[in-house]
């Protein structure tokens, strides 16, 4: 189960398409309980088919943002569907597989096809709602600063950024004194920023930024070997380490860190500091 630590009150201003499938009608109605008891938070249109067929032809008329899918089913097993949803405008449907068990072979298909998480059944309604309210946090807009001398790599990491699970508003700045004023303009929730940098280093950004805020997340990429100052770093109040080149999964490692969610089953975890796994 995905535990939320903290989670603002706030309604989501679009409507959300959720379908469930599975050939069970018990699960099917757990899934709706516990779904329907966050109305308050959303808005959705929740769509309950009973086999994988019918949950197809769903993810292939309407854009479905999260599917709740059963691993064994008629017509359309679970990895079948969701091998099939990459060809429909459910594509980037966030996916939850459910089952009594999970067998390598569907791992491998869940994770090749960019599934989340799975829920061993049998589960509750909280526990439903619990992953609803966890995809509520993923889908609000996070603001981010990206800090580096290079208009390459700032651009390169932005596009990184953008393919993540998570949405973001991205502000650039070429150097410490620009990441300072932007700061001052935008406050953005997130700092990525190169280590290496002409005159003033991350640090010194990371050492001006915590001298203002505690609540301000800043995280050091770079290209060199960094064990040999991470220490120093999470001293200054450093949240974690990125080496370049880094991927989207990696931003969603980083994200759920930072806004303290569980790591879901299919997705990267990673250590923030190299230390930490040694």
């Amino acid at each position: 189960m995905l535990a939320v630590d903290s989670y603002e009150d706030k309604v989501v201003h679009k409507l959300l398409r959720i379908l469930v499938a599975d050939d069970s009608s018990t699960v099917r109605d757990v899934v709706r309980r516990g779904i329907n008891g966050l109305r308050d938070k959303a808005y959705f249109e929740l769509e309950i088919v009973s086999d994988g067929e019918k949950a197809l032809n769903v993810l292939r008329d309407s854009r479905v943002d999260l599917a709740f899918i059963d691993i064994n089913m008629p017509g359309l097993s679970g990895p079948e569907l969701v091998a099939a949803m990459r060809e429909t405008q459910s594509d980037q449907c966030l996916t939850i597989a459910m089952s009594t068990g999970l067998d390598g072979t569907s791992e491998t298909v869940f994770r090749e096809n960019h599934a989340y998480h799975f829920m061993q059944k049998p589960f509750g309604s909280a526990d439903i709602s619990d992953i609803f309210e966890t995809f509520l946090v993923l889908t609000q807009k996070y603001s981010i600063l990206i800090v580096d001398d290079s208009a390459t790599m700032r651009r390169l990491a932005r596009r990184v950024v953008e393919k993540s699970r998570f949405s973001f508003e991205v502000f650039e700045a070429g150097g410490v004194d620009e990441a300072i004023r932007t700061m001052i303009d935008v406050r953005p929730q997130i700092v990525l920023t190169d280590f290496h940098m002409p005159g003033n280093d991350g640090l010194q950004l990371a050492g001006a930024i915590r001298s203002v805020s505690d609540d301000i997340a800043i995280y050091m990429m770079s290209t060199n070997e960094t064990s040999y100052l991470e220490r120093s770093a999470a001293f200054i109040g450093v949240d974690g380490f990125l080496k370049k080149p880094f991927a989207p999964e990696d931003i969603d490692a980083v994200m759920h860190k930072y806004l303290k969610l569980d790591a879901p089953k299919f997705g990267k975890t990673r250590k923030m500091f190299s230390f930490l796994a040694r």
